[in-house]
């Protein structure tokens, strides 16, 4: 898997050509649209190419905001790469062949620091490779309506591990979701990595840089959820979103 996660390449393929027309299509079905704004704001190079980031975005609601993000992410911007269960990933030969050839990163199934050091070195290799990694930091139990979990520091030290900046990304409207929902993803302005957690100040560092982008996203992500509540709430058959929990 690690070896297959070293050869990904950053350029988007027929694959990811592939889901997206099959998200495209399913979004149609239902009438789902995505309203995507900041995306401009996305960190570039001289050449005006989307330099490689870890993408952080909150609120996590169910295990279709990872493709409302692929529905607005550039065709000509870099692969991304997902975490994914490692128990999962390595459960059958075809997933442990297939899921890393589409970037998924295996999270180490017990904790050890043998295990973070595999983790962050899997997390420095993708980026190394110029994809863009995708990180849901919040943890805990489910927060109150148009609230924000709790922020882990995750995300800052993988992006102080890779040496990318944080891409901060709010979605509005999943609570809300039924027929005809609009959905809404707001780009921020990146924030820098921190020094690497193992360097003098490191730990420091990382607190701080978690704690301003928690305080980034919060308001955003508390006007998207009030915005969604308005626009969405009468929207016909609300259950719908419960099938994607």
């Amino acid at each position: 898997m690690r070896a297959a996660l070293a050869g990904l390449s950053a350029r988007q393929g027929r694959l990811d050509g592939l889901v997206r027309v099959v998200v495209r299509g399913g979004f149609a079905v239902v009438g789902w649209r995505v309203h995507v704004s900041g995306i401009e704001r996305l960190p570039h190079d001289s050449r005006a190419r989307v330099r490689p980031c870890v993408v952080v975005v909150a609120p996590h609601r169910g295990w279709i905001d990872p493709l409302l993000l692929l529905r607005a992410w550039p065709r000509d911007a870099p692969r991304l790469a997902w975490l994914g269960d490692e128990r999962t990933m390595v459960r059958s030969w075809w997933r442990r062949w297939l899921l890393p050839r589409l970037g998924m990163v295996p999270i180490p199934a017990r904790a050890s620091p043998g295990a973070v050091r595999d983790h962050l070195a899997d997390a420095r290799t993708v980026l190394e490779r110029g994809c863009c990694l995708v990180v849901f930091p919040e943890k805990g139990p489910p927060s109150l309506p148009g609230q924000l979990r709790t922020v882990a520091p995750g995300a800052v030290w993988l992006a102080a591990a890779g040496g990318v900046p944080l891409v901060p990304v709010a979605i509005g409207g999943f609570r809300e979701a039924g027929l005809r929902t609009r959905f809404r993803l707001s780009f921020l302005s990146p924030l820098p990595a921190p020094s690497p957690p193992d360097s003098t100040g490191g730990p420091q560092a990382a607190r701080g840089t978690t704690e301003l982008l928690r305080a980034t996203l919060a308001p955003v992500v508390e006007e998207l959820e009030a915005w969604s509540a308005r626009v969405n709430g009468a929207r016909p058959l609300p259950w719908l979103g419960r099938l994607f929990r």
